[in-house]
């Protein structure tokens, strides 16, 4: 006999398996029927909240059936539906019905960091004692300190125009303004400010910084980095722009 972790398993299984719930599992056709159904609504609804220009995009129809099919492919493994959701980019990627949208699974990618921004763990924002501590550093030990993002902070890059194609699909707007998919893509910093959440386009020398320091490198990395992307980089100009913003949170010298 199946213990309680299997049967639990298979229930789960057979709630997003549209095609072969287990054998093991004693509920009526009708009754697990129903439970699919209500999983299913709860999985649109939750990830409509998520990637509202998503659904917008595709509509309904086709947002649904993409969710459903994403359920199945990467079942939620924690309770709160609040975080689930952010591989939909990746799946979107390779779902045949998106391939006449290109540029979907960025405006997902984009969404899910716009979410992720507004759920990280708040921190003080104090850009005074940043810079108070960059001062302190010895000049010889500067190439070696890393510079901390604030937790709030995502970087989105796309070959497609999707900010504005997110901002023409925002609920005050028709979605109907024209947009060249060839007028040139974006590179940006999400972040969570005073105001809520900001967007920010970078040029080719921020983006290659700031995607460096995100990812652990030192400041002399993460210089070397940006001066490969832009020649014409100004470390200056940049630090001011993001201590200011606060969208670097910490100078770590070790």
């Amino acid at each position: 006999m199946p213990s309680l972790r299997e049967l639990q398993l298979q229930f789960a299984a057979a709630l997003v398996d549209r095609t072969s719930p287990s054998r093991d599992i004693s509920l009526a056709d009708g009754g697990l029927a129903t439970y699919r159904r209500n999983g299913r609504a709860n999985y649109r609804k939750a990830l409509a909240a998520t990637y509202p220009v998503v659904k917008r995009l595709t509509g309904v129809p086709f947002f649904n059936a993409a969710v459903d099919e994403f359920v199945v492919v990467h079942s939620p493994v924690f309770g709160d539906l609040n975080v689930y959701g952010g591989c939909l980019a990746d799946f979107l990627d390779r779902y045949a019905p998106a391939a006449t949208l290109p540029y979907l699974a960025d405006v997902a990618r984009l969404e899910w960091a716009i979410d992720e921004a507004n759920r990280a763990a708040d921190t003080a924002r104090v850009p005074d004692a940043v810079l108070a501590a960059l001062t302190m550093v010895d000049p010889q030990r500067m190439p070696s300190v890393r510079l901390l993002l604030d937790a709030s902070c995502r970087i989105v890059e796309s070959p497609y125009p999707v900010l504005r194609i997110w901002r023409a699909n925002q609920p005050d707007r028709s979605g109907t303004e024209p947009i060249a998919l060839d007028e040139g893509g974006v590179r940006l910093l999400v972040r969570r400010d005073a105001d809520g959440v900001a967007l920010e386009s970078l040029s080719d020398g921020e983006h290659a910084w700031l995607n460096a320091l995100a990812g652990a490198a030192t400041l002399g990395a993460a210089i070397e980095a940006a001066l490969a992307a832009e020649p014409a980089f100004d470390l200056g100009v940049a630090l001011r722009r993001h201590i200011t913003a606060g969208s670097i949170s910490a100078i770590v010298d070790r």
